[in-house]
Formats: C-alpha cells, sequence, structure tokens
C-alpha cells in the first residue's frame, strides 16, 4: 500500500485549517485508492543531519519521512520563522530522496537558521559536525540517548549570533537546566563537539570571494572564540588555505545567495580537516575587528561589480 504524510500542527493560532483537520478529511478519499494516510507534527519530528547520512524521523512512530510516496507540507508559512526554516529542510530532504512533495516553495525559503545551513552543507559534501534538532526538548533528549550521543557537546540556539546562546554540555541530563530557555524564538540545536584547538576562522566574502580571513583565537575562559566572548583576532593570508577549503567557503556563500557574507570555520586539529560552523547575513562589516580591512575590502567587490566583475 502506498503511504501518504500530511506534516502540519493540531492547532493554528490564527484559527486556519490545521494539518490534522486536512488529514482526517481526506483519509477516506485515499482510502478509497487504497493510500494509507499518515499524520506528522512538526513539534514530533527529529532531524538528525551529518556527512554519514541525514535522517528526518516522527519521533512517535518511529518513521524516516523519507519512505513515504508523496507528502503535503502545510502550515509551517507562520511567524515563527524556525518553522519556515524546517520546511526548507523538509523540501531539501524530500528532493534529496525523489519523494514528490508539495508545496515546493518551501525549498525556496531564506536560511533562518543553522538548521538549513546544516542541511545545505552536509548536501553538498561539506563537512559539519553531527547536528540534531527537534521542537520537542523531550524528543532530543530521548533520542540523544538511543543514538548514545558523545559527550560533551555542544548545545546552541540554531537562530542566535555572537555566542549568545552557545553551551558546552558535559551530559546529556544538562538539557534539562535549558528547557525554560528553549522557545520557537530561541531553539536548540544539539552539536558533536570538534576537536579544535581554541581558534576558528571567519571568512570574510565580498562579490562572492573570500577577501580576508580572520583567525579568532578564544580566551580560554569558555569554549566561545567568538569577540564579543573575549576572543583576540589576527588576519590569516588567503593564500594559506587549501583550494578546497576555499571552495566550500564559496560553495556555502553561493548556495546561500549570500555574496556578502562571513563563513565560520573551524579546523579539527587532529586531522585538519575544515568544519562549516554557520554563514553570517551580516557579518559584523562596521563593527567588531578590523573593521577598515572590511570596509577596504567590500568598497573593492562594489567597485568591481560596478564594473560587471564576479
Amino acid at each position: 500500500m502506498n503511504k501518504v504524510l500530511i506534516i502540519g500542527r493540531s492547532f493554528h493560532p490564527d484559527g486556519k485549517e490545521t494539518a490534522a483537520l486536512i488529514a482526517e478529511a481526506l483519509r477516506p478519499y485515499l482510502d478509497k485508492r487504497d493510500i494509507q494516510t499518515d499524520l506528522a507534527l512538526l513539534k514530533d519530528l527529529v532531524f538528525d543531519i551529518s556527512n554519514d547520512g541525514t535522517k528526518i524521523l516522527h519521533a512517535p512512530s518511529g518513521a524516516d519521512l523519507k519512505d513515504y510516496d508523496a507528502v503535503l507540507m502545510t502550515n509551517w508559512f507562520s511567524h515563527a520563522s524556525i518553522r519556515k526554516d524546517m520546511a526548507l529542510v523538509l523540501g531539501l530532504y524530500f528532493d534529496h530522496h525523489h519523494v514528490p512533495f508539495f508545496n515546493t516553495e518551501a525549498m525556496h525559503s531564506r536560511s533562518t537558521s543553522k538548521l538549513s545551513q546544516m542541511m545545505i552543507a552536509a548536501l553538498n559534501d561539506i563537512a559539519i559536525a553531527r547536528t540534531v534538532f527537534s521542537l520537542s526538548l523531550n524528543h532530543t533528549e530521548s533520542y540523544l540517548r538511543a543514538e548514545k550521543f558523545g559527550t560533551p557537546f555542544i548545545f546552541k540556539d540554531a537562530q542566535a549570533s555572537r555566542g549568545k546562546g552557545n553551551y558546552l554540555l558535559g551530559s546529556i541530563d544538562e538539557i534539562k537546566d535549558l528547557a525554560p530557555a528553549h522557545t520557537e524564538k530561541s531553539p536548540f540545536i544539539a552539536q558533536t563537539l570538534i576537536a579544535a584547538d581554541g581558534s576558528d576562522y571567519r571568512f570574510f566574502v565580498a562579490n562572492g570571494k573570500t577577501r580576508l580571513v580572520i583567525k579568532r583565537m578564544g580566551s580560554g575562559d569558555s569554549h566561545l572564540n567568538n569577540t564579543s566572548a573575549g576572543a583576540t583576532t589576527e588576519i590569516v593570508p588567503v593564500e594559506e588555505f587549501t583550494p578546497e577549503t576555499l571552495s566550500a567557503v564559496h560553495t556555502m556563500s553561493r548556495l546561500l545567495h549570500r555574496e556578502v557574507t562571513g563563513i565560520d570555520i573551524m579546523f579539527d586539529k587532529n586531522t585538519q580537516e575544515p568544519y562549516f560552523l554557520e554563514a553570517n547575513p551580516i557579518p559584523q562589516i562596521a563593527t567588531g575587528s578590523n573593521v577598515e580591512l572590511k570596509l577596504e575590502s567590500l568598497a573593492t567587490a562594489l567597485e568591481e561589480a560596478i564594473r560587471g566583475e564576479k
């Protein structure tokens, strides 16, 4: 028997049709076609994104969403940007596995969190830390336990910047302590800890090219390397980085349609493999460190654009 999945909400704050209502009303019409109708609420989905394979699961049933024959997504175009980002990730997932789904407009949403950035990177063979997310912290915690997720690990706000809402947790039990902070405006993701040397790199991209690279060295007081958390910086010549690293930076810039961005990369101290951390839509151009260099680089990029150069 073929299976159809309806994804959305069981409640809508504006009183509009919900996925639950649509699924219930549609079921008899699919039943007579010998097609099974299932419902998955957005709050019950678990996303597990990695370079070793990505899964999106319905936590209550354990079903992998790629195993459905067709999907209808609704109720994701709400005021909460994380729901839009979840829809973008779902669209990418279904498209990757050739599962027909409605509406494909979900794939044309702007990336609004680290969740979709991790998905885009993983699907394009760019190294990332394994990322687990659910709107439900209970589902996140249960899944991490079942997967024997390694500790310590990073637990951070998927939509925050400048190191805000970013924690190093020593055990899965500590997730409960952050429950009050986990909301649709501040949704947390879990990520494996990259074995770094206490530094990372901001690749400043303008007109699709890396203009300068800023190495950020943590103060040692925390796991954060943000200048807002006390990190110091130095400029590293672009030529010191491998073509593979620069290609990953430029690929993410292109896939996100961000000709001007700050791509954060962290290197594993043992393997020297570069890991994509995030792409900043507003990469502290007129503030933060090395302001004059960033402004000079952006001015050059704009001048090139005027001349039609890319």
